[in-house]
C-alpha cells in the first residue's frame, strides 16, 4: 500500500466542467524529497485525504498601552498551567482602579496545531464547563490516526459540529499551549544538560583513575 505524508499550501480550489472540482496543492523546500515515486505511483488512483490546518490562528487582550497581555500565565513543576495576575493588573487593583478602564485591545496570534494538540493530549489542558466533549480523548484518537469522521460517528454528531467545537477549544487553550511548550522545551534542555554534565563528571573520573594508575 502506497503512502506519504507532507505539508503543502492550498492554491487553488477550481470546478471543472463536468462538476469536477480540482484542488491544487503546492509544496515548496524540499518537502516531497524522497516522496516523489510514491507520489507518481498514486497518479489516477483514489485516495483518501484529510486536509488540516498546520496552525491554529487566535486572539489574545491585551493592554493597549503596554502591549502586555491582560491575562498571563505560569507553569508548576508537574507542568500544569495556572493564571497569574500581570503585574500592572495587581497595582490597579491596589489602587482600586475597575479594570474596565484599562484601554485593551485584540492581538492575532498563530500556534502550531501540532502543538496545542500535545498539549490537549498531556491531559493538562483544562475543562470548561460550556464544553461537554471530552477533548483529550478527541485528540488521543486523533493523533492515534482515527480521523474525525469515526470519531464524530463513535460520538455520534456530525464531523462538522465535532471540528468547529475542537477548532473552537482549541483556540481557547492555545495562549495555555504555548506557555507549556516552553516549559516542556526547557525541562529537556536541563535534561540535556544534567546528561552532558554527568558525561564530564565521568570522564574526569576516569581520567583520575588513568593518572593514578601511571604514578603507582
Amino acid at each position: 500500500m502506497a503512502y506519504i505524508e507532507f505539508s503543502p499550501l492550498v492554491k487553488k480550489v477550481n470546478l471543472k466542467p463536468d462538476g469536477v472540482q480540482e484542488i491544487v496543492l503546492e509544496v515548496r523546500g524540499g518537502g516531497l524529497a524522497g516522496k516523489i515515486d510514491a507520489l507518481a505511483d498514486m497518479i489516477d488512483t483514489h485516495v483518501n485525504v484529510q486536509l488540516e490546518e498546520k496552525y491554529v490562528a487566535y486572539k489574545v487582550t491585551i493592554n493597549k498601552e503596554t502591549q502586555a497581555p491582560m491575562t498571563e500565565y505560569k507553569v508548576d513543576e508537574q507542568g500544569v498551567v495556572h493564571e497569574v495576575k500581570p503585574a500592572f493588573e495587581q497595582e490597579e487593583l491596589d489602587l482600586g482602579l475597575p479594570p474596565e478602564l484599562v484601554p485593551t485591545e485584540e492581538k492575532d496570534e498563530v500556534l502550531e496545531r501540532r502543538t496545542i494538540d500535545e498539549f490537549i493530549a498531556s491531559g493538562l489542558a483544562p475543562k470548561f464547563d460550556d464544553r461537554s466533549y471530552d477533548f483529550f480523548n478527541i485528540i488521543s484518537w486523533h493523533l492515534d490516526g482515527l480521523s474525525y469522521l469515526k470519531i464524530a460517528s463513535k460520538l455520534n454528531i456530525s464531523d462538522g459540529q465535532l471540528t468547529q467545537d475542537l477548532d473552537e477549544y482549541r483556540k481557547r487553550v492555545a495562549p495555555l499551549a504555548e506557555k507549556w511548550d516552553e516549559w516542556r522545551k526547557d525541562q529537556e534542555a536541563k535534561a540535556n544538560l544534567d546528561h552532558t554534565d554527568t558525561d564530564e563528571d565521568k570522564g574526569e573520573d576516569n581520567d583520575d583513575d588513568g593518572e593514578g594508575a601511571g604514578a603507582a
